[in-house]
């Protein structure tokens, strides 16, 4: 009775840890090499390993404290022919986009090995064409950093698609894409879908790839959630590149960092052509080298764009149109637009296109236009700011473009340069002479009144 006791607590013993002939472990908890502390994480070296992260993920067992390695390159094997599809490791904690319940919630670092070969098809709306990415979500304490997808993957999904996250709570850091990505739906970015609950950071990261979606395309991130039920806005994407191609197939919501957006954008650069002039809406607009949408509190600074920005209406080298949120404040500081800003319709500008602010202060600071700015419809609401401003904006003031538009530069005193628009006419003019504020309509003078002017 002895030996067969000592049998069976053996046997149990090697189901719950077996050595491995290089020294490490299997553990039952996630089926991977490694014990998942710091010194010995648990290690990722084929597509099987992402896919049993993606099976065990739950709401009780999330990777907290556990950490992760990738340890060489990993191809999935698949190709247009014979589609693979991606793990999204904790997707199931996505119910709706407002309800969460959990992610991956550990550290996975990619030690920058490569993943290629996969080939996303689910786009349909359903469960298995929402929510996918190599992490389906990443919750408030995961921090997936180091991962380069290459060329040779292709992801088509329905909405919140991205590369590294769909949903991201958390932190994603150092993270290259060269893939060419799609949503059929809502919200597609080269690194992220969509960040939710009022927190998630995305920092150095690159994207090569180019990206489009029916509805907001972008280099960086998707966009993030917004509303009065978000009480805090801890987004955050700093010190980011997007040097790949950016559209919608219905003409809305193509930027080269982000679509629809609450929280701050720092240090970013876009270098891609954005381009939502094809679109099929009766109403294509929101197209912008930084920000298609800046909705609630904003703080744009040191952002950078190069890229050709092609769109209708609501068309802007740094932001296409300031949205909602009435009572928060919204900063764009030290920017720059060197690329061409051309649209079809009103509200186009080299900084800021369009306001739809009630209430609140909307601040323009130091920023520079050098691109040039066009329309080629009949409309008279068009602008290019240029030298440097620095002017808070008060209640029910539009940015950059228009008639409500005051983006001033004393020391040439212009704030938005007459422009000419293909129909010989000229743009509405908005000028400082002798401290006074004019601003010219079809010939006309008028007055305004109940604006800040920041020192």
């Amino acid at each position: 009775m002895k030996k067969i006791f000592t049998l069976i607590f053996a046997c149990i013993a090697t189901m719950t840890v077996m050595a491995q002939s290089d020294g490490s472990t299997v553990s039952n908890s996630w089926g991977l090499k490694g014990s998942g502390t710091q010194g010995d994480p648990y290690l990722i070296s084929t597509a099987a390993d992402f896919e049993a992260m993606a099976k065990n993920c739950n709401a009780n067992h999330k990777g907290t404290g556990e950490y992760f390695k990738m340890t060489n390159d990993i191809d999935f094997g698949g190709s247009a022919e014979n589609p693979v599809q991606l793990p999204a490791i904790g997707k199931d904690g996505n119910a709706t986009i407002t309800q969460i319940a959990y992610g991956f919630d550990g550290t996975f670092d990619g030690y920058n090995h490569t993943i290629s070969g996969i080939y996303h098809t689910e786009s349909n709306n359903n469960a298995a064409g929402k929510y996918n990415a190599l992490f389906g979500c990443i919750d408030k304490n995961g921090v997936v950093r180091n991962i380069v997808f290459d060329e040779n993957n292709h992801i088509t999904s329905y909405n919140y698609v991205g590369t590294i996250a769909s949903i991201n709570m958390g932190t994603i850091q150092e993270c290259v894409n060269n893939a060419d990505i799609t949503a059929t739906n809502f919200a597609a970015g080269g690194i992220c879908g969509f960040m939710v609950n009022g927190c998630g950071t995305i920092k150095d990261c690159e994207n090569y790839g180019n990206v489009k979606a029916m509805t907001y395309a972008s280099g960086i991130c998707g966009g993030s959630q917004s509303g009065k039920s978000i009480t805090t806005y801890n987004y955050l994407i700093e010190d980011c590149l997007n040097s790949g191609k950016l559209s919608t197939t219905n003409g809305v919501g193509s930027a080269g960092i982000a679509g629809s957006y609450s929280g701050a954008i720092k240090n970013c650069n876009n270098n891609g052509n954005v381009d939502d002039t094809q679109g099929t809406a009766k109403s294509k607009q929101y197209t912008a080298g930084i920000v298609s949408c800046a909705s609630f509190a904003v703080d744009i600074e040191g952002c950078y764009n190069r890229g050709a920005i092609s769109g209708v209406k609501n068309v802007g080298g740094i932001v296409g149109n300031v949205m909602k949120g009435d009572e928060a404040a919204t900063v764009i500081k030290n920017c720059r637009n060197d690329g061409s800003v051309s649209g079809q319709d009103m509200y186009v500008a080299g900084i800021v296109a369009n306001s739809a602010r009630k209430e609140g202060v909307v601040s323009v600071v130091s920023c520079t236009n050098n691109g040039e700015v066009t329309s080629t419809g009949t409309t008279e609401f068009i602008g290019n700011l240029r030298g440097n401003t620095n002017i808070a904006l008060g209640e029910g003031n539009v940015i950059g473009a228009g008639l409500k538009a005051l983006p001033l530069d004393p020391a040439t005193e212009t704030g938005i340069d007459n422009t000419n628009v293909n129909t010989g006419k000229t743009a509405n003019g908005v000028f400082l002479r002798n401290g006074q504020i004019v601003i010219v309509k079809n010939n006309k003078k008028y007055t305004i009144s109940g604006i800040e002017i920041a020192e």
